[in-house]
C-alpha cells in the first residue's frame, strides 16, 4: 500500500527529472543554435548589404579601373623619366611671349641626381612688368611638370618694367641603375 501512495509521486517526480533533462540538455542547446543562426544570418546580410553598396558606387569598374590609369599617365608626365631640359626652355619661351616678357639670357646648371629624383636649376634673365612677370612664373609653375622656384630677385629697371632673375628647379624621375 505504501507502494501505491508513493507511486504517483514517484512517476511525478521522474516527470519533473525528465522535463529539466529535456530543457537543460535538449531545447536550450537547440534554441542556443537558433540564436547562432540568426546572429549568423544577420551579419551575412550586412556584409551582402555592403558588397551591394561597392557595386553601386562603382557601377562599372573596368571605367574605374580606366580613370585611374588616367590619372597615373597624368603622374608619369608630371615627374617625366627624363629632364628634357630642350622642351622646358621651349615652354618657358612660348609663355614668355604669350605674357610679354623679355627673355635676356637662359642657361641651363649642372644635373643633379639623387636615389629620389633628377633635377636641373635653370637660370632665367628677364625683363617685365609686374604683372606679366607674376602671371609667367604662375603659368610655369601650373604647367604641366614639377618645377618649383628656388631664386627671385628683382630690381626696377626702366618705368614700369622689373630686371628679374629666376632660378627655376625642374626635375625627372631617377635614372634606371644599370
Amino acid at each position: 500500500m505504501l507502494d501505491k501512495k508513493f507511486l504517483p509521486a514517484i512517476i511525478f517526480l521522474l516527470g519533473i527529472i525528465l522535463s529539466v533533462g529535456w530543457y537543460q540538455f535538449v531545447y536550450e542547446p537547440a534554441r542556443r543554435e537558433v540564436l547562432n543562426m540568426e546572429l549568423e544570418t544577420r551579419r551575412l546580410r550586412e556584409v551582402e548589404k555592403e558588397i551591394s553598396e561597392l557595386k553601386a558606387r562603382h557601377e562599372d569598374l573596368a571605367a574605374f579601373v580606366e580613370e585611374k590609369e588616367l590619372q597615373l599617365d597624368e603622374a608619369r608626365e608630371f615627374l617625366p623619366p627624363t629632364l628634357a631640359q630642350e622642351k622646358f626652355i621651349d615652354e618657358l619661351y612660348r609663355t614668355a611671349e604669350f605674357h610679354n616678357v623679355k627673355i635676356i639670357s637662359i642657361r641651363a646648371g649642372e644635373i643633379i641626381s639623387a636615389e629620389e629624383l633628377q633635377s636641373l636649376v635653370v637660370n632665367v634673365s628677364l625683363e617685365t612688368d609686374y604683372i606679366s612677370l607674376m602671371n609667367f612664373i604662375r603659368e610655369i609653375l601650373d604647367g604641366g611638370r614639377l618645377v618649383s622656384l628656388e631664386k627671385f630677385s628683382a630690381e626696377k629697371s626702366s618705368g614700369k618694367n622689373l630686371s628679374c632673375n629666376l632660378n627655376f628647379k625642374i626635375f625627372a624621375a631617377p635614372k634606371p641603375k644599370t
